[in-house]
């Protein structure tokens, strides 16, 4: 699989995603109902995500753990810099968490203690589409952090989409109240094609 990793800046120590969610988005027109139509082209990283999280594709958690493993371990030379992965918590409840499935291989192939449930959100608001002033004030409120690391380590966030940031940053602000956190890294499937 072609990437094509982009730096993340951010409150942490470094961070990438692996590509562009989608290369092209043109508005087609609307649909009989009035919904808005697209056509989307994806990255193919992009492909494989919108297939295991929007169509129940669960083998391309096999695909995208391949190609995060091997990002870690190759490309970013990030396995003696990490002590544990922690996945990003899920926006929306759903019977199969396609991150979880994914951090999980993850741990597997890097050989690295991963944490699903390190944080939970305490509503299933979505809240992507709010406005970040708003986003950042909901935050405050909407993620609990239910564990700490047990001794000084340095950890990786998975997650699956990368927006404005605002989930992330947060994430970070309640790690690094953790006295036993070292270095925060951030790993993302894909980034939204809209700079914010």
């Amino acid at each position: 699989m072609k990437l094509n990793p982009i730096k993340l800046d951010g409150v942490w120590n470094e961070g990438y995603a692996l590509d562009y969610f989608t290369t092209k988005s043109e508005y087609k027109g609307e649909d009989i109902f009035g919904y808005p139509e697209f056509d989307v082209t994806y990255s193919e990283i992009g492909k494989a995500l919108n297939e295991l999280k929007y169509h129940k594709d669960y083998l391309k958690a096999v695909e995208i753990a391949d190609e995060v493993a091997g990002y870690i371990t190759d490309e970013w030379s990030l396995l003696d810099k990490i002590d544990g992965i922690i996945a990003v918590p899920p926006s929306k409840p759903r019977i199969i968490q396609p991150l979880f499935q994914l951090v999980k291989l993850v741990g597997e192939k890097v050989n690295k203690p991963i944490s699903l449930d390190f944080f939970s959100k305490l509503t299933p608001e979505e809240i992507k589409n709010l406005p970040i002033e708003k986003k950042l004030d909901l935050f405050k409120n909407s993620i609990r952090k239910n564990r700490d690391l047990t001794r000084k380590g340095s950890v990786l966030l998975i997650d699956d989409l990368y927006s404005t940031g605002t989930t992330l940053k947060s994430l970070c602000a309640l790690l690094k109240d953790d006295m036993n956190v070292e270095n925060i890294y951030i790993l993302v499937v894909a980034k939204s094609s809209i700079d914010k």
